[in-house]
């Protein structure tokens, strides 16, 4: 991670006139694996500005293709009070998306290659949030960006105990995955819990190509937002002539303009 973060700082302190983009890879000892670490730095960043904070999985497929404009005709318009810190994964990205992002069952049976989001979370938690604030300490607030899988995995994190981001932006998420383990753990967190401390933006295409991804991401919304816990701000938006594929860039879009 040093390179990155030397790179990242010599960009910062040259007080850069466009907007930078570096990469490098970070070995996580949570995960026992490696990732690419891209960060966008806006064009006038300044150390004395407050910056949201915006980690988003998959930075090497489609939305990190859309966010980062690989091709100049499918390019998001990322607001200047934006840092985007996309993670990608080296390798089957396939297998270890269901490794990193699917939550295991409330028993924690736990297979090598499958339920291990604890694990990522430990990862984003002790070793790449640290190292990015470390370096860039003048944080807004901190936002999550995840589709499918990594949508799961945005909400999933709702319910951790030390809340390590204030916003949640899940598109298209797999509530289905696991059995529906993400509303058991809902579940089990209402039981103890009254407060829920977190602003959630939900989006999800009317023409998902699996019906399950629809349905169950309503149940999951009507449910969270039945149980009026305190401090949520909970919205959902169904775009009707979007798929699961299509819907990223107008999610994208939306979560960018509310960020502005």
């Amino acid at each position: 991670m040093k390179p990155f973060l030397t790179a990242f700082l010599l960009f910062v302190a040259l007080g850069a006139k466009a907007q930078i983009i570096t990469n490098d890879t970070l070995y996580s000892s949570e995960v026992k694996d490696k990732y690419v670490i891209t960060v966008r730095i806006p064009a006038d960043y300044s150390a004395k500005k407050k910056y949201h904070h915006i980690y988003m999985t998959d930075g090497s497929l489609g939305i990190g293709d859309y966010v980062f404009g690989k091709e100049k005709s499918w390019a998001a318009t990322i607001p200047n009070s934006c840092v985007i810190i996309a993670i990608a994964h080296i390798g089957d990205w396939e297998e270890k998306r269901r490794r990193d992002f699917i939550p295991a069952d409330i028993s924690k049976n736990v297979e090598a290659n499958f339920g291990n989001a604890d694990k990522f979370y430990l990862f984003l938690k002790n070793e790449l949030i640290p190292r990015i604030e470390k370096k860039m300490a003048n944080k807004k607030d901190r936002a999550f960006i995840g589709h499918s899988f990594g949508g799961l995995f945005c909400l999933y994190t709702l319910f951790k105990e030390d809340k390590l981001f204030d916003r949640h932006f899940a598109i298209s998420p797999s509530v289905w995955a696991n059995y529906y383990e993400l509303d058991k753990i809902e579940e089990q967190y209402a039981k103890t819990h009254k407060g829920l401390k977190a602003e959630i933006g939900i989006y999800v295409g009317g023409l998902e190509f699996l019906n399950k991804v629809l349905y169950s991401t309503r149940n999951f919304y009507n449910t969270v937002a039945g149980r009026k816990y305190t401090g949520c701000w909970i919205k959902k938006e169904e775009i009707g002539n979007a798929n699961h594929f299509s819907i990223r860039k107008p999610a994208i879009d939306r979560i960018f303009e509310q960020l502005k």
